[in-house]
């Protein structure tokens, strides 16, 4: 058995280490890559439920492309908890609670996150609530029940904590804007400038596209 130095992780082969050390050295890059296909499953999803509003005018996507959106998301999101766990490790010898946090909150987040674009879309499916074509996207989100919207709420919650966490941690001032929560701002206000239907696809994705930015300044600035 060899021990990792300044850790209490045993590992049982230097394989095994490696692929640790690598993971903690370029695990954004696969949060990275599960942000970008979550934010692609999200505007797939999106353009579904806004196709069907008549003042959008948007083309009808294939039924298909439900299929595909959903799995897109659901796979793609939980990668998050890697990026978490990469930002939070860097940190943990100079802030051991705050990068906790990170790390929990982060993964849990994550989890979450999948589980609730698992069930838009079966909603999607099944046009629960009449989500296609409703007023705007996340009123049928609203209208699949308890369930989701709890599941929602503790995801917003997760994300909520781990980037207050993460803004807590030692960083350069030029990493600042990077924060997911700065970021969800950010790509929100942005949303709000763009017209119809552009703000109502980019505006409800905006939690996966500032994770693409999270992740992105990961691997750039640090």
């Amino acid at each position: 058995m060899a021990r990792e130095s300044g850790s209490d992780v045993d590992i049982a082969t230097p394989r095994q280490l490696a692929a640790l050390q690598w993971l903690r050295g370029r695990g954004w890059l696969i949060a990275l890559c599960g942000a970008l296909a979550a934010t692609c499953g999200d505007f797939a999803q999106l353009w579904m439920v806004n196709a069907a509003r008549p003042a959008l005018a948007l083309p009808v996507p294939p039924a298909w492309l439900v299929v595909p959106a959903t799995l897109l998301g659901t796979l793609g999101i939980p990668l998050y908890a890697i990026g978490y766990y990469v930002r939070a490790h860097r940190a943990r010898g100079r802030a051991p609670l705050a990068a906790a946090c990170v790390a929990l909150c982060g993964a849990a987040g994550a989890v979450l996150g999948g589980a609730v674009h698992a069930m838009t879309g079966v909603q999607i499916a099944n046009n629960v609530g009449g989500i296609v074509g409703g007023l705007e996207p996340l009123a049928g989100l609203f209208a699949g029940g308890p369930v989701v919207v709890s599941l929602w709420s503790l995801c917003a919650a997760s994300i909520v904590v781990a980037g207050i966490a993460e803004a807590l941690l030692p960083q350069a001032a030029a990493s600042r804007p990077f924060n997911p929560l700065v970021a969800i701002v950010g790509v929100s206000v942005l949303a709000a400038l763009m017209p119809l239907p552009w703000s109502d696809i980019v505006g409800p994705a905006s939690l996966n596209i500032a994770h693409v930015v999270f992740f992105a300044r990961l691997g750039l600035l640090d």
